[in-house]
This record gives C-alpha cells, sequence and structure tokens, in this order.
C-alpha cells in the first residue's frame, strides 16, 4: 500500500491547471503531500518535506547567485517541487531559476497568470481527500479478510495477510522476543524492534534501511507479544490501522484460551474450597477431578504459600502449573496460597513453587502436606498450613514437608517453643540439680523410660543397666517432680519438656 500523497505527474497532467515542467523532469514520480503558498527569500523553516512550494518570486532576485541559494535551501528541506506563477511579480520564470533547478534535479513548474494558486492546492487537497477515502475502502476490505484468516490460520494467517496486505515484512514475536510468525517466511527482526521497551505500547523508528513499526499484542495488563512491521517507505495511516487490528486479532486469539481457563480456574478454586472444608464427598471429588485430568490414584496433597500477595502467589503458581500439563486448584485459604496437587509431585510442589518465586521475585515460605485420601481435606490443609508456618519460621526457602516435622511440629513453631521451654524449666529443672550434685543419672533415665513408651525392659536394655536399677530411678524422679508416670498426659507432657530441654541446650549442663 502506498504512501498518501499525490503524484507530481498527476498534477502536470492535470488539463485545467495547464501546468507546464521547466526543469527536474526525472522527479516527476514524487508525491506532494501539500501545496503551500509562500513568498519568502528563505522559506526553508517553515517547510517539512515532501510540499509543492508556489511563489510569485516576489522577493526573490533573478540573479544566479539568489536563485541557487534559493533552490540549495528548498532541496535541502526536502520539498517535492516548486510552482512559480508568472505574470505577476516576473513576466516569465528567471533563466537562473531554471538552471538552478535542473542542476539540483529539483522539478520546477511554470504556474500560469490564469491560474491561480488557490486551485492548484484545491486539487492537492481534493486528491488527498480522496486517496485518504479509498484507502479506508481498502482497509475496510482487507479488515474482514485479515478477520476470517485469524478464525482458520491464526496468527501466523493474520501475519501474512498483514504482509500481503501492506507489502511490508512482518513478524510476530512473544513476550521472551522469540519469532512465532513471520511473512516472508524467514523475515528477519529488525534490530530496533528489539531495543524497544515492553512498557511501549507502540513505537515507530526510522533508519537508512527504510521504516519500522512496533505494535504490542495486550489485553489489559497482559502482554502477548509484539507485531513488527518493516517498510522501505513511510507507513500511512491505513497501514498503521491495519497493523493496530492484526494486533488485535492476535491478542484475542492468545487471549482466547487464556480467558477460559481462567474462568476454569475459578471453578475449580470453588471446589478447592468445598473440598479443604469437607463439605463435599470423597466420590464427588473424584469424579470432578477425574474430569479435570487431575491424577487422583495415590491421594492428594496441599501446598501451601505463605508470604506477600496471596493472589499474584496463585496466578503465578497457575502458569507453573500449566506448563507442566497440571490442572489449576488454588485459593486463598487461611491468608495463604493454598494449592491441590497430586499425592505424587512433590517433587513438581518444589519445581513450580521456585519457578513462582523467581516470577513474583518476592520472597514467600511454602509448607506441603502429607498424602491424604480425597476425604481427608482439610487435614491436609491445617498440615500444609503448619508447614508453611515452619517454613517462615526457619526462614527456609525450600519446601516444607509435613512428614519433616514429624514429632517437632509443636517446638518447630515459635510461640510454641517459648511454653515448652517455660515448661522445661519448671518441671525438669529439680532432676538436673539432683544429677548435677548426686553424679546420677535421673534425666537421661526418663527420657529412656518415656521414648520407650514405660517399657522396662526395652528402656533398661538402651541404657545399659538393670531393670530394677531403673524402676529404683523412676521412683526417685517421682518424688522428686510429684508426677505420675503411670499418667499418659504426664508422660506426654514430660517427654515435650525434654525435647524443649534438649533443643535450648540445658541438657548439656546436666553432664
Amino acid at each position: 500500500m502506498s504512501a498518501v500523497g499525490v503524484p507530481l505527474v498527476w498534477l502536470t497532467r492535470h488539463q485545467d491547471l495547464r501546468l507546464k515542467v521547466l526543469a527536474g523532469h526525472s522527479g516527476l514520480d514524487r508525491d506532494v503531500v501539500w501545496a503551500h503558498s509562500i513568498e519568502l527569500v528563505d522559506p526553508a523553516p517553515w517547510l517539512t518535506g515532501g510540499e509543492l512550494v508556489l511563489t510569485t518570486g516576489l522577493r526573490l532576485a533573478a540573479d544566479r547567485g539568489a536563485c541557487e541559494d534559493y533552490v540549495t535551501r528548498l532541496a535541502e528541506v526536502g520539498v517535492t517541487a516548486v510552482g512559480f506563477g508568472v505574470g505577476l511579480s516576473h513576466a516569465q520564470v528567471p533563466e537562473a531559476l531554471v538552471r538552478a533547478a535542473a542542476e539540483a534535479g529539483l522539478p520546477l513548474l511554470e504556474v500560469p497568470l490564469p491560474t491561480p494558486f488557490v486551485a492548484v492546492t484545491k486539487a492537492v487537497m481534493e486528491r488527498l481527500a480522496q486517496q485518504q477515502y479509498e484507502g479506508v475502502v481498502q482497509a475496510s476490505r482487507i479488515q474482514p479478510r485479515m478477520t476470517r484468516a485469524a478464525l482458520h490460520g491464526g496468527a501466523q494467517a493474520v501475519v501474512r495477510e498483514l504482509a500481503v496486505s501492506t507489502s511490508t515484512s512482518v513478524v510476530l514475536l512473544d513476550h521472551e522476543s522469540k519469532v512465532r510468525a513471520a511473512h516472508p517466511p524467514g523475515a528477519a527482526t529488525p534490530e530496533v524492534a528489539l531495543g524497544v521497551l515492553e512498557q511501549v505500547t507502540a513505537a515507530v523508528s526510522s533508519c537508512q534501511d527504510g521504516v519500522t513499526a512496533v505494535q504490542q499484542v495486550r489485553v489489559g495488563p497482559r502482554v502477548h507479544g509484539r507485531l513488527v512491521v518493516a517498510a522501505d517507505r513511510t507507513l500511512t495511516p491505513v497501514d498503521h490501522l491495519l497493523l493496530g487490528h492484526a494486533a488485535s486479532l492476535v491478542a484475542l486469539g492468545a487471549e482466547k484460551p487464556l480467558r477460559l481457563r481462567d474462568e476454569q480456574n475459578r471453578v475449580n478454586g470453588l471446589f478447592l474450597r468445598l473440598l479443604l472444608d469437607g463439605t463435599v464427598t470423597a466420590p464427588a471429588s473424584r469424579d470432578h477431578l477425574a474430569e479435570a485430568g487431575f491424577p487422583v490414584r495415590d491421594g492428594i496433597r496441599v501446598l501451601a504459600l505463605r508470604g506477600g500477595s496471596p493472589r499474584q502467589t496463585l496466578q503465578n503458581l497457575g502458569n507453573e502449573l500449566a506448563e507442566r500439563g497440571l490442572p489449576f486448584f488454588g485459593r486463598v485459604q487461611g491468608g495463604c496460597a493454598a494449592v491441590l496437587l497430586p499425592a505424587g509431585h512433590a517433587v513438581t510442589a518444589r519445581t513450580a513453587t521456585d519457578g513462582a518465586r523467581a516470577r513474583l521475585n518476592r520472597p514467600f515460605w511454602a509448607g506441603l502436606s502429607a498424602a491424604h485420601d480425597l476425604a481427608d481435606g482439610p487435614a491436609a490443609l491445617t498440615e500444609a498450613l503448619n508447614a508453611a508456618s515452619v517454613a517462615r519460621a526457619r526462614g527456609d526457602a525450600g519446601v516444607v514437608t509435613f512428614e519433616s516435622l514429624a514429632g517437632r511440629l509443636l517446638s518447630a513453631l515459635p510461640e510454641t517453643r517459648k511454653v515448652l521451654a517455660a515448661l522445661a524449666r519448671t518441671q525438669l529443672a529439680p532432676l538436673a540439680a539432683h544429677d548435677n550434685e548426686q553424679g546420677t543419672d535421673l534425666l537421661v533415665s526418663l527420657r529412656a523410660f518415656l521414648e520407650h513408651n514405660g517399657q522396662w525392659e526395652a528402656a533398661s536394655a538402651a541404657l545399659g543397666v538393670h531393670r530394677h536399677t531403673l524402676r529404683s530411678r523412676m521412683e526417685r524422679v517421682r518424688s522428686l517432680l510429684g508426677a505420675d508416670l503411670d499418667s499418659a498426659h504426664a508422660r506426654a507432657e514430660l517427654l515435650l519438656a525434654l525435647s524443649a530441654w534438649q533443643e535450648s541446650g540445658d541438657s548439656g549442663r546436666t553432664s
């Protein structure tokens, strides 16, 4: 599609204007973008190039130096031609001006006295308006073809239709600047296109090799890539109109599956709420998950991510799981991003979490539940949330699994660790003092007794003493602590206190 402009040769053939070409015949293929009447000796500062300059030479001297200077200034600014009106300031076009125009290759037209400048300007304006209308009509015919191409051939067909319709080279880049479609096939991406920042919606750049236009392919905040048009000419408004239309078609094609995925994720999020609340039966859960392509043979796990914006975390984790071919079941639960995973995908939980963390570029902490049946959604959620809390307390950048916390969950949480430490000091200080003063091993004997569930034979064997010796020690413990070692609750409390005592380093002071 050619640039909008009136061919100079067309103007010279306009019989009503009776224009006569005096010089620059080789430049009659140039386009006139505007006709401008101006009588300044140096009109160059008020011109932008492409104009037909109309003058009567009112202030122009007929000598060679003045005419050469006048033509040079006009040629440098890029005017298309000069129309010189005779019969007013000059009876005929100065010979010096004709020679200067011929030497510069600048077309020089003689405008006869009966032809007013306004008639020339009007002819140019009417032709420009006609061309613009023709361009709109042409675009209205091309756009439906481009739309049909999008329906039947996708982005590649749209790129081809745009390139053919505009007689340009077109390349579609994804968000990583990789070529996804091009026409002609193998068309190279201009270097200038790769330098356009992602936040720039549209840009046009001119260089020695031609013109490059870059248009973002986006819907709202979601950017799908860039369309790049390269031409060896100035792009017309219709070219830009078709480029924008093509970008919209490509964006819609890329957005449709994402919108469907977003809607499916919303439905899956509602289902996950029912599963984690325990208000949906296991058979119904199995049917829904199976229809969504979710592997349920080995059960489920819940991954909880704590920190940052849970919704942004969910969005990025959903993208990571989609790249791994897994349906996404996620929602905000307990201030965390909670995601359902197949039981056998613990490794996927780690890799997807690392990917989402890299996308967000901000810290968050992850906890993964043990494997559970479909009926145990609430338990799986509780485990994942507790594991995520432990990860945050530790500053652990990996994924903390609930299985790794077996027997240590309470002591891993800062809140309960303080309570257990206080309990340890209250319950075990008398035993530690007795061991230090008397050289006994009451603390060690108590731990062995508790860890072997009160089994005398097993505990005494672990200590390397006779069971009667252990019984004697336990009677001494009973008297010092005033504790009922036959009570399961008392034994559990003492075992927790011993764990906290050991982690705090107090046990070292008994030796």
